[in-house]
């Protein structure tokens, strides 16, 4: 087997071999916030595995320290960058203060004469950064198996999967160096078959040409999903816009026919006298009220049903493998939460007028519209603040 400076110098030349090929082909023409924190990993992994060389030389005492503080900065780099994946902010004064921490660990525990020193606190810096990334991965795995476009996305799948994986047993092997040289010291010789750095380093390595190509997709899905994004979300409230929900409509009209069949609805709602608040107060109360207003329809309705804004204060959903009575309460609770809630200015939020249709294969995308504006029509003629539903067809409950 290879001796641990021979493992730690090919560590350092394939971190930076993969470094340059994931800058050059990842991060320069993506920018994408995953690849810019992994960029940031890559570079400390090859930082730290160049310092650890100095084991053994008059440097110990400065490079010892210094390759435990980037290690650990390293690690919450990699929590980083898979908190970006479900579009979360981290702050870089956390990873500042790990690597601080270490830094100062490795210096109070004479690291000229210990090769350890610190470790203790490395060690756990390292296991709490791989789990929570590991963490990440298989959250955003499971959330990416559930979207509708998931199999435009399988590549990015499969990439998070092998990263899950990688992840999974970083974490594992992290714990098991921490709980080996807290409870049995680094001189043990469980520690050094198990958790040494001859094992550490050949499983890093492993790990870092396993996933390799695996976080290069998911670097560029993570720009594409952006791109995507802004071309299909309304960018006052975040919702779908018109042109990406009538499609996400169309899709559950497309769905409601043949032997599996699903009974979907289109929703048409309006805010009631929403002109007044535009006129009184100011197109930016308007806005903040359409905001508000996304946000609690967001909470009442699932996360597998369409919303989308269609224009002013016209907004549509579709909900899908839901009966009447299940739609016509989840529009009673976004009633409720209007008429108990406030804009966040301390002004009372208006109500909501509904207009229901059933999605049928036998009606155009048009025709359902045109059913669902009737019913909104008609809600609006009763008096507002209420739900219709388009009676016309025959509907099953």
């Amino acid at each position: 087997m290879l001796d641990v400076e021979t493992l730690r110098f090919v560590l350092a030349v394939v971190s930076l071999a993969v470094l340059a090929l994931f800058f050059l082909g990842v991060y320069r023409p993506t920018h994408s916030p995953f690849s810019g924190w992994w960029t940031i990993s890559l570079v400390c992994a090859a930082t730290s595995a160049i310092l650890l060389l100095g084991d053994g030389t008059s440097a110990q005492s400065i490079t010892n320290p210094a390759s435990s503080a980037i290690a650990a900065m390293g690690a919450v780099g990699v929590w980083f960058a898979t908190r970006s994946l479900r579009q979360r902010r981290s702050s870089v004064w956390i990873l500042l203060a790990a690597g601080a921490a270490c830094a100062l660990a490795g210096a109070l525990d004479h690291p000229s004469s210990n090769e350890w020193a610190g470790n203790g606190l490395l060690f756990a810096i390292m296991s709490a950064g791989f789990t929570a990334g590991a963490y990440e991965v298989w959250a955003t795995w499971a959330q990416r198996r559930r979207e509708p476009d998931r199999r435009d996305s399988s590549e990015a799948i499969t990439a998070l999967l092998v990263c899950g994986i990688a992840g999974a047993a970083l974490a594992a092997l992290y714990v098991v160096r921490l709980a080996l040289f807290v409870f049995s010291g680094p001189d043990h010789d469980w520690f050094a078959r198990v958790g040494g750095s001859g094992p550490a380093t050949l499983v890093l390595l492993i790990c870092l040409v396993a996933v390799t190509f695996s976080v290069s997709a998911i670097g560029w899905d993570q720009r594409t999903r952006e791109l995507r994004r802004r071309a299909t979300e309304d960018d006052l409230t975040g919702l779908l816009g018109r042109t990406a929900f009538l499609a996400r409509a169309q899709e559950a009209i497309d769905s409601s026919g043949g032997r599996r069949a699903r009974q979907a609805w289109l929703v048409i709602a309006d805010i009631d006298n929403f002109k007044p608040i535009n006129d009184s107060r100011g197109h930016q109360a308007g806005d903040h009220t359409l905001v508000v207003f996304a946000d609690m329809a967001r909470r009442a309705l699932r996360s597998s049903d369409a919303i989308g804004r269609l224009g002013g204060d016209e907004f549509g959903f579709v909900l899908e493998n839901a009966e009447r009575g299940a739609v016509l309460a989840r529009l009673d609770e976004i009633r409720d939460a209007l008429a108990h809630g406030d804009d966040g200015a301390g002004y009372p939020m208006p109500t909501v007028s509904f207009g229901v249709a059933q999605c049928r294969a036998d009606h155009t995308l048009s025709e359902t519209l045109g059913h669902a504006d009737a019913a909104l029509y008609d809600a609006k003629r009763a008096g507002r603040d209420r739900a219709e539903i388009f009676v016309d067809v025959p509907v099953s409950d």
